[in-house]
């Protein structure tokens, strides 16, 4: 099974300030908790100011982790958020996630951001269908979030119209909507992450806001986690408030 792991970047500002003293000590932290994922993952995930706070973008994080951590036998992959950015914007990042040596980059809307202000009006899907044909994807990963389940084919024919390399699922709740899931990707060659959101305490309040239900798997998640591993290609695991309940949850995976 190929794990995967999301991390979310340190916040720029934190109550309005920006402090490059703090700054540096959350980029210690966050270098910490990559460097302990070394070995337990195949590829760490770089979010991209998730709920529209401005973080360090997932990029400059990759190159941070490349330059300063001690990462031996992990891969970086990172989220890209397209209501930000210009279709040129977009296009100089994605360059910049090559030169950096990313394995592939997830073009997503994103959220509302604080300020208000967006930029780009071009959906996620024919932003990775122009970026596969200027060839991008030959160089990197192009990747896709879909739905954890699909009703009707015609919702997402967008997306597998823009030709991914992978489709990467919101956090799922059923193995058999992550099966359908699956074979609909297969069926046209494109690859499947299944997300993961660990289940606990903590990372309650995130799954109320995207209305995930964990019932399925909140009691025995290590076997859910197999399972879905068996369906899909990868799988990528997230706990957005909770990093030692994702660590813990990793080591028992590896036992």
């Amino acid at each position: 099974m190929k794990l995967n792991y999301e991390l979310n970047p340190p916040k720029i500002a934190k109550d309005g300030t920006f402090s490059f003293l703090s700054l540096r000590e959350d980029l210690y932290r966050f270098r910490s908790r990559a460097e302990l994922l070394d070995g337990l993952v195949e590829n760490i995930h770089l979010t991209d100011s998730v709920l529209g706070v401005p973080r360090i973008s997932g990029i400059a994080a990759a190159s941070y982790l490349r330059s300063n951590g001690k990462l031996d036998s992990t891969g970086l992959s990172c989220s890209l958020r397209t209501q930000d950015r210009s279709f040129l914007s977009i296009c100089q990042s994605v360059a910049d996630a090559i030169l950096v040596g990313i394995r592939g980059v997830l073009i997503v809307a994103g959220d509302d951001p604080k300020h208000k202000a967006t930029y780009s009006v071009t959906m996620p899907s024919k932003i990775v269908k122009m970026l596969h044909t200027m060839k991008y994807d030959e160089e990197i990963e192009i990747e896709l979030a879909i739905p954890n389940h699909i009703k009707q084919l015609s919702s997402i024919q967008g997306k597998i119209d823009a030709r991914p390399n992978a489709f990467v699922t919101q956090s799922i709740e059923s193995l058999e909507a992550l099966a359908g899931i699956v074979d609909i990707a297969h069926e046209n060659k494109i690859r499947v992450i299944a997300c993961v959101m660990i289940p606990c305490k903590k990372n309650e309040p995130s799954a109320r806001i995207i209305g995930l239900n964990w019932t399925q798997y909140k009691d025995n998640p290590i076997e859910f986690v197999k399972e879905a591993g068996t369906l899909a290609d990868e799988v990528l695991l997230t706990s957005p408030n909770n990093f030692n309940a994702g660590l813990q949850l990793l080591e028992q995976l590896k036992k």
